[in-house]
């Protein structure tokens, strides 16, 4: 492994358990304040643990970012890891931001313990009026008569700004995106042709796609997110690949796994179902319902999907995981599936989270193992009733979480009898995702209109149900901005 990159993974993975752990450590200092005065040695200690966090941080960098932006906590632009126990904590401070009117604070390396202790007492203790704007200023002015300068209240006018400057950029965001998903295809099709060939495989160019693709996620998750409801049947095959690699990408960076494992996912994902080469055609493409020697033949798939990995040109860790990957996708949470092993046990965590993002495009597909595409919150139920035996639950629940109850190209029925195809998720609220209005009772619509559901703009709409699109030609495809 190249040093930069080794260096750039232990740096990503110092910084989301330093992330996790501030979180946590934030929390319990303020609590602790809010029940003892400074001298007190529970505080202490307390407050002992919390400067040394900071002071973590502050031998790489000159100041401490820590913020609350779409749907996230940041420190220092790495996204903090959140597991259900924190819970609590991220209520907190979702809470304490938005009545202060700020999305977090930026403390800086000057800041000495005294003006700390000072910082956490002042927060615990200000009690904010109901006006936002009031609330934001006079909390201001307290940290000023207290001599609190190294330590900034970051305003959401500034993230409201970033948001515009970004804006700006979504077209050229777009373009990429579509460009690294379409190139991504091409990688599938060129690996395939050279299995098939009996040559080697060359991962080194797939390899720099995938980081291009994690971080078009990292950039824009909803632009390529939206990209894998693309089901074009004479690519198939490629496309499902591409497909699962990006629903995985997204699923491991929720779960805060390092840009270095993310692309390592990635290219295990893009490889999970290389072996089927082996297999015939008409059995990798059969609509109908598979019978027992068909299965047979499938079975076999994982296998050969090793094989053909490891004549890739070197074997690192990279290649290790994607082997893994591919042999164990099919391998239950509980330990079943196939291939059979001789003594169960619990798959790696790249091919639980593959697991998940290949049955999810697959059942939403209609093509391999199902004869009819299901709609969403079908595909949803369907997994849901699977969590802790086909499925690890935790990364299930994140999975959700992320695509939403009413995953993109989800054709719905609105109260206003007007129908759409919801285009983006709102992980803040999963049942008000942003959606297209493509028809109303007179029929389909010349000029398609968005409409964000969780604005107060639109708080009188809402999703009244699912619509089988097929049962209506209506292919959402067609209608997001896919290129």
């Amino acid at each position: 492994m190249p040093d930069s990159v080794q260096t750039q993974s232990v740096s990503d993975e110092k910084y989301s358990k330093i992330g996790q752990e501030f979180l946590r450590s934030f929390y319990a200092i303020l609590k602790t304040a809010s029940l003892y005065e400074v001298n007190n040695n529970r505080y202490i200690s307390q407050a002992n643990e919390f400067r040394q966090l900071v002071a973590e941080v502050f031998t790489e960098e000159p100041n401490l970012v820590f913020v609350f932006k779409e749907g996230y906590f940041f420190l220092n632009d790495q996204r903090i890891k959140s597991d259900p126990g924190d819970e609590e904590a991220t209520a907190y401070f979702k809470e304490q931001f938005e009545s202060l009117n700020i999305s977090g604070f930026n403390i800086f390396s000057r800041a000495d313990s005294r003006e700390i202790d000072r910082f956490i007492f002042c927060l615990t203790h200000f009690k904010a009026p109901q006006d936002k704007d009031e609330a934001n200023s006079l909390f201001k002015d307290k940290l000023e008569k207290l001599q609190i300068d190294n330590i900034i209240p970051v305003k959401i006018a500034e993230s409201q700004a970033n948001k515009k400057a970004s804006t700006h950029k979504s077209e050229t965001t777009r373009i990429k995106a579509r460009k690294t998903f379409f190139n991504a295809i091409g990688a599938v099709q060129e690996i395939v042709s050279q299995a098939k060939s009996g040559n080697r495989i060359n991962l080194t160019k797939t390899k720099r796609l995938i980081q291009s693709m994690v971080d078009q996620i990292i950039e824009s998750e909803s632009t390529m997110v939206e990209l894998t409801i693309l089901r074009d049947f004479d690519e198939y095959t490629y496309i499902h690949s591409v497909n699962v690699c990006v629903l995985s990408i997204v699923l491991g960076y929720h779960l805060g796994l390092d840009k270095k494992r993310l692309s390592d996912l990635g290219v295990a994902a893009l490889l999970h179902d290389i072996g089927k080469i082996n297999l015939p055609i008409e059995l990798v493409n059969k609509p109908d319902t598979y019978n027992e020697m068909d299965w047979q033949q499938m079975r076999s798939h994982p296998v050969f999907g090793v094989k053909t990995i490891l004549k890739t040109r070197g074997t690192d860790l990279s290649s290790v995981r994607a082997i893994a990957t591919a042999y164990e996708h099919h391998i239950t949470y509980s330990g079943g599936g196939y291939p059979e092993l001789l003594q169960k046990r619990t798959p790696c965590l790249f091919a639980q989270i593959v697991a998940i993002a290949d049955s999810f495009n697959a059942m939403t597909s209609g093509r391999v193992y199902h004869r009819k595409r299901m709609s969403g919150d079908e595909v949803i139920t369907n997994m849901v009733n699977r969590a802790g035996t086909d499925f690890n639950p935790l990364l299930l629940k994140v999975f959700i979480n992320t695509i939403g109850i009413f995953p993109v190209g989800s054709v719905v029925r609105l109260n206003t009898d007007e129908i759409a195809i919801v285009s983006r998720t709102n992980p803040n609220d999963l049942v008000k995702p942003e959606v297209k209005v493509i028809a109303d009772r007179d029929g389909l619509k010349p000029e398609l209109k968005i409409i964000d559901l969780s604005t107060e703009e639109a708080a009188d709409i809402h999703i009244t149900g699912i619509i089988d699109g097929d049962k209506y030609n209506i292919d959402p495809a067609n209608f997001l901005d896919l290129g």
